[in-house]
């Protein structure tokens, strides 16, 4: 048979059996025996041991092969191979993916835009824990990803965003986070994979709990312990986003990928009850969890900070106070929110006069007695201006933004096709808040144009239609 007929049957008879390739063999026998009736830190101990002490670690580079068996799906977009990668950077599970990757030649390599290729994601970067061989080859906490995106991701911590610099084409956002008690920037992936990654994230910290006191990694995420091994308000976080995405079909897979990839399991995914049996708020050292305040947080839309919070704990609670700072020393009460049945709460907050500042919120948790507490700090840069229309849409040979300040600065503009490319870009100048663009040299179709102006970006989705 001549090379190139045996390579095309040998590609063909691996596109045909990437899917369901290892099946799913079930939890062996015993395998979780010492972890039956131990809670809290004893529960996770025993979790440890089990799945460390089974672990078969698998140094060298493997990992693409693995993909190829069990991080794969049907393709939904393009041609090519019919099993295509499962890439949680880039499915979209409401709609049609925007790009597939080829399990057999879509491995980065080099990449200049979303859709390129895929690469190895590090749910937990190497960064956090010295560069140590085993964590870096764990197939539990390394997912295959597009790779623009894991490069957007960078170092920074998984978290929900409250007003994103960067989306995806799936919805991903890189931008500050919203969550009182999270700084910085966060990376937020969709809701529909949420619990993939905290649940990884929850094998991580107690695969490898005896290390993590000695790295000098990612003190958000990372509490230097072997219990809880995790900062106060980031498991709060990974707790929410277990009950958010619970385990689906694909984690199951996957984690007997990993059983018979390097011998050990993600028990989280075994026993999802484990989760809540490790860290609660009757364990020793997580009495606050959950604290009165469970959950307390922001996000910009359209013309105000909408803040929500989630109570734990409402007895003897007579009221919330919101309050605002400029500097984060010096508060001011904003209103006064009475006690929810649900314990779910939401306020609006207009910022047209705020914008171009840094602002601060905490909640006053008043009670009956008067004696009060308070939560968090949640803050957010109020971005200057913000785009609040552009004409025509859909266009057809010019568009037209303009921005709600007359404000004269440079700018520059890039047009991003569906599959992530830029297709045109342009550098220029706003005049009074305005500036045209001509699209004629764009085809037919939908683009997310992007701004930059003064170091903040905007994004607006526009039809192109000559």
């Amino acid at each position: 048979m001549p090379k190139y007929l045996l390579s095309l049957f040998c590609f063909v008879c691996i596109s045909f059996t990437l899917l369901g390739q290892e099946k799913s063999q079930g939890i062996p026998a015993g395998y979780y025996d010492a972890a039956i009736g131990k809670t809290c830190e004893g529960l996770k101990t025993a979790l440890f041991q089990i799945i460390a002490g089974s672990h078969r670690p698998v140094i060298n580079d493997s990992l693409i092969f693995q993909y190829r068996k069990t991080d794969i799906k049907r393709r939904e977009f393009g041609s090519g191979s019919d099993s295509v990668i499962w890439d949680v950077y880039s499915d979209n599970p409401v709609g049609t993916d925007p790009y597939n990757f080829d399990p057999l030649y879509d491995k980065c390599g080099n990449y200049n835009s979303e859709g390129d290729c895929f690469n190895k994601e590090h749910t937990v970067p190497v960064s956090w824990f010295s560069n140590d061989l085993i964590p870096e080859g764990d197939y539990h906490h390394i997912f295959p990803t597009d790779g623009y995106v894991n490069g957007k991701r960078a170092n920074y911590i998984y978290g929900e965003v409250a007003n994103p610099v960067y989306k995806s084409l799936n919805g991903g956002r890189l931008g500050p986070s919203s969550v009182a008690g999270i700084s910085g920037t966060v990376f937020e992936p969709i809701d529909s994979f949420k619990g993939d990654l905290a649940r990884a994230f929850l094998y991580f910290v107690t695969r490898y709990q005896s290390q993590i006191p000695g790295w000098s990694g990612n003190t958000d995420a990372f509490a230097n312990n072997t219990y809880p091994s995790i900062d106060i308000f980031y498991l709060q976080q990974m707790l929410s986003w277990n009950q958010l995405d619970p385990v689906s079909q694909k984690e199951i897979d996957r984690n007997e990928g990993g059983f018979n990839y390097q011998k050990n399991r993600n028990p989280f995914v075994d026993h999802p009850e484990y989760v809540q049996q490790t860290w609660n708020g009757t364990c020793p050292g997580l009495g606050t969890l959950p604290v009165d305040i469970a959950y307390f947080g922001g996000k910009l839309i359209d013309n105000s900070i909408v803040l929500t919070w989630i109570t734990g704990n409402e007895i003897n609670l007579d009221h919330f106070v919101i309050e605002k700072s400029f500097n984060g020393i010096y508060y001011t009460g904003i209103n006064e929110v009475s006690p929810e049945a649900d314990g779910h709460y939401s306020y609006s907050d207009p910022i047209n006069s705020d914008r171009g500042r840094r602002v601060y919120y905490r909640l006053k948790k008043v009670d009956t007695d008067n004696s009060f507490s308070y939560s968090a700090v949640f803050s957010l840069q109020v971005p200057s201006f913000k785009i609040f229309s552009c004409y025509p849409n859909p266009a057809r040979n010019i568009v037209t933004f303009k921005l709600e300040n007359s404000v004269t600065a440079p700018v520059w503009v890039q047009f991003i096709d569906m599959a992530g490319k830029i297709v045109l870009s342009k550098n220029g100048t706003l005049n009074n808040g305005i500036i045209s663009v001509p699209v004629n040299t764009l085809v037919n179709g939908i683009y997310y144009c992007k701004l930059l102006v003064n170091g903040q970006r905007y994004m607006q989705k526009i039809i192109v239609q000559h």
